[in-house]
């Protein structure tokens, strides 16, 4: 065996022989304490003392497995579990030893009680085990079909860096705008008077349309005449009817043959029949002239 073993085991020994003045009862007389399958409860008015100790053991649910669990309160601790934590207190939970729970993780049965300041001790005096509820079956889980694998997937090629993108110059900030005064509402005009509707005009009778005018016949255009020569005027003759003509008697010359008279009314008024002649003349020309060219067109 252990040394460490041993020490355990003669420590108890000594505990359990040991008299104390508290209680006068044997080990194998009921408990004052409390004990069941969670924890055991100290009787009223009492708490775990310093430097005291508290001793369990424990087996599985079927008595397999016995185990010794060994609680003691030293003060100072110096770091050592339970580092004092349970002094001036008057219950203890058996899973709160560190190596309980992987001990009996399916359920336990608390066999045997030792606490110092007390002579009683459990499970010596006819004393049942208390234990936990047995834990129910779990029923066992149906296999399940394993998973075809997935074909592996093909790596896709890395991606080219991007060239970063420069910064943007920030935009200058625009110098507010200056509010605008507001506009002076505008006077609502007056209204205007209705103009009296006018009495509509009597619609006027149609005209009726007259007959058009039947259109007349062209004339045939006469051809002009071959234009005549014009002859030099014969004084003789005009100087021959002045000379038998009373009145201008008087105011005649004689003259030679072929000439007119110089001087005197009669004079002038060879002139200006002289002129109508040749302007009569003329004119007969040009109106000929004119309607040989209207008759070629």
């Amino acid at each position: 065996m252990h040394l460490r073993t041993l020490g355990a085991a003669a420590l108890t020994a000594a505990l359990v022989l040991l008299p104390t003045a508290a209680h006068a009862g044997g080990s194998d007389s009921p408990t004052p304490y409390t004990v069941t399958a969670e924890g055991v409860t100290l009787p009223a008015g009492t708490t775990f003392e310093a430097n005291g100790h508290l001793n369990y053991r424990v087996t599985a649910l079927d008595g397999t497995g016995p185990r010794t669990f060994n609680v003691h309160q030293s003060v100072p601790h110096n770091g050592v579990w339970p580092r004092a934590a349970y002094v001036g207190k008057d219950y203890y939970p058996w899973a709160d030893h560190p190596t309980f729970a992987a001990a009996f993780p399916d359920g336990h049965c608390v066999t045997w009680v030792q606490i110092s300041g007390f002579n009683e001790h459990f499970g010596e005096g006819g004393q049942a085990p208390v234990c936990t509820d047995p834990i129910a079956p779990v029923d066992p889980i149906e296999p399940v079909d394993p998973i075809d694998p997935v074909d592996p997937v093909e790596p896709v090629d890395p991606i080219e860096p991007v060239d970063p993108i420069e910064p943007v110059d920030p935009i200058e900030p625009v110098d507010p705008v200056d509010p605008v005064e507001p506009v002076d509402p505008i006077e609502p005009v007056d209204p205007v008077d209705p103009v009296e509707p006018v009495d509509p005009v009597e619609p006027v009778d149609p005209i009726e349309p007259v007959d058009p005018i039947e259109p007349v016949e062209p004339v045939n255009p006469v051809e002009p005449a071959d234009p005549a020569t014009p002859a030099d005027p014969d004084p003789t003759p005009i100087a021959d009817l002045l000379a038998t003509d009373p009145p201008f008697t008087s105011e005649v010359l004689a003259a030679p043959h072929a000439q007119l008279a110089s001087t005197g009314f009669a004079t002038r008024t060879l002139l200006v029949l002289g002129a109508v002649a040749l302007v009569g003349g003329t004119t007969l020309v040009i109106l000929s002239r004119m309607r040989g060219d209207d008759t070629d067109v």
